[in-house]
């Protein structure tokens, strides 16, 4: 019998070594991190807003943001961690949360203590609730969990360390207040400026914990092997962001040139991939169900004469 995916998540957090996690917020981005051999996925909700048009400011609801994970959840057969802002609300907000990401087949969540509407992370002008309001918001989310399905992983997020009047010790406090007060599973810090401050993070805060090391600040990432010995639970891995880059030169060559060579020349350099390991596109590698078991299925159920013709190739 297959272990649960909550299970599965847990172990991942629980684990000595650092496990790489691929982000995104689409199915397709989930089911590359699964063939690549990834063991989870995360579906970030900065990402979201912004493939939807919109800044990272709370406006994508709690509905959007469910409906789109169940898509993710179903396309593949790896546990997947989400974005879930503050709760989307007060606290029987935050309990409704929980209960509909765990019944969408959602493994785990993170929520954060910043005060609504919300900002990205790492914005200037960020505004914390109380003590008391974030422990309250933890401990609902919480007893959701217990009620549910104890495995299911709840990560509380402190934007402590990038908030107004914030700093090093104001986020460190606020992670070791969230691991006294609360049964949370898991830290999680975010925000931090270099590698140095991550690491005495994750040394002075007991338990399964992370930190989001800032890319413009901190520098190249460590090995998983030195991640490994900081203590860092899991380590993202933002793929989607710079793959969205090469689509975008190639519009502006179309835009200045107004030929489509760009395009043509580019397609054809991804179909020397095809067949290979290298190369991602539609096809059974990326779908579920496959092609072949769509096929199967039709086989086993459908008249001979109503199952499409999946071998003529015509002209």
């Amino acid at each position: 019998m297959l272990e649960k995916k909550t299970t599965r998540l847990r172990r991942i957090f629980e684990s000595d070594r650092t496990e790489l996690m691929p982000f995104g917020v689409m199915p397709i981005h989930a089911q590359m991190a699964e063939r690549a051999g990834f063991g989870s996925f995360h579906i970030s909700g900065g990402i979201s807003s912004w493939w939807n048009g919109l800044p990272d400011v709370g406006l994508m609801t709690r509905t959007e943001i469910i409906d789109a994970a169940r898509r993710i959840v179903q396309a593949t057969d790896i546990p997947i961690y989400c974005d879930a802002d503050t709760g989307y609300g007060g606290i029987q907000n935050v309990r409704k949360t929980v209960q509909d990401f765990i019944a969408a087949g959602v493994a785990g969540i993170h929520l954060e203590d910043q005060r609504d509407p919300k900002k990205a992370g790492g914005q200037a002008g960020i505004a914390l609730v109380s003590d008391e309001e974030a422990i309250g918001r933890l401990r609902a989310a919480v007893e959701a969990r217990d009620e549910l399905d104890p495995d299911f992983v709840i990560t509380a997020r402190t934007d402590g360390y990038g908030a107004g009047g914030g700093g090093l010790e104001e986020a460190l406090r606020r992670g070791k207040l969230y691991r006294q007060e609360t049964a949370v599973d898991v830290i999680f810090y975010e925000g931090i400026r270099t590698w140095e401050e991550v690491r005495y993070l994750l040394s002075e805060t007991p338990g399964p914990t992370y930190a989001i090391a800032s890319p413009s600040y901190a520098g190249p990432t460590p090995s998983v092997d030195e991640l490994s010995k900081m203590g860092q639970a899991i380590n993202i891995v933002p793929f989607i962001l710079p793959a969205i880059q090469e689509p975008w030169k190639l519009l502006l060559k179309v835009r200045d040139t107004g030929e489509l060579a760009p395009i043509d020349e580019y397609n054809a350099r991804l179909s020397d991939f095809a067949g290979t390991d290298e190369f991602a596109g539609w096809g059974d590698g990326f779908v579920k169900p496959s092609y072949q078991e769509v096929r199967g299925l039709e086989e086993r159920f459908l008249p001979a004469d109503q199952q499409r013709d999946y071998d003529t190739i015509h002209d």
